[in-house]
């Protein structure tokens, strides 16, 4: 993964793939493909406001990010929603731990470092995963790698995978397009289930403008 890009990413501020809101999908399919689950695993998880609602639900959360400004600015927002909560300790514990550096308040830890440094320990008992931004990230000669690397760090999991599908001839990415053969490629040796298949062209006027006409987001319950 090439760090110097993404830490120029934010550095700038240009983390369109951001999303204030928790994804509507992670919502809706949370109770079905975590259950049975008491901890989540979100790699590449930047400050994505989805590891607060997997939190809300009772989970524990690590989550792993390349680039430490995200991990920044993820408790610094989380710290100011609870302004009226002088019971909770809102500076979150750093610590260095192998590779990485651990940031952790209450039930949610961000591990800063190459995803590619992750072990099966630092993960110890973690069976649920959350990609939403990671594998469409990730360009196609290291998505293979990072499917293995993820069966090696969480041998037993219940994934909800969100991928995008367009027209890569006219938009390049990141994010890139993942369709449901390279899914199904990828992830051979699990259980995938298609949950969701939509176009949202219509709601990304960022997309549109570069000319795309179909912009699909695709949901998938992955086991192994």
């Amino acid at each position: 993964m090439d760090k110097s890009f993404w830490l120029e990413k934010w550095q700038a501020n240009q983390i369109g793939f951001h999303l204030a809101e928790f994804h509507p999908l992670l919502q809706k399919y949370c109770a079905e493909i975590y259950t049975g689950t008491s901890s989540v695993f979100v790699p590449l998880c930047g400050k994505t406001n989805d590891m607060l609602f997997l939190q809300s639900q009772g989970f524990c959360v690590i989550g792993n990010e390349l680039i430490d400004i995200a991990a920044q600015e993820f408790f610094a927002d989380k710290n100011q929603n609870l302004q009226d909560a002088p019971e909770i300790q809102k500076i979150p514990e750093i610590v260095k731990q192998a590779n990485f550096t651990s940031y952790r308040q209450q039930k949610v830890e961000i591990l800063v470092g190459d995803f590619f440094d992750l072990s099966q320990a630092l993960l110890s008992g973690f069976s649920g995963i959350y990609d939403r931004a990671a594998l469409i990230a990730l360009p196609k000669e290291i998505r293979g790698n990072y499917i293995a690397h993820l069966r090696q760090i969480v041998p037993k999991a219940k994934m909800l995978l969100i991928t995008l599908d367009y027209d890569q001839q006219i938009m390049s990415g990141p994010p890139f397009s993942v369709d449901e053969n390279e899914v199904n490629e990828l992830f051979s040796f699990a259980n995938i289930k298609l949950l969701h298949r939509r176009d949202i062209i219509e709601q990304e006027p960022h997309f549109k403008s570069k000319g795309l006409q179909c912009f699909y987001q695709t949901a998938y319950k992955i086991e192994w």
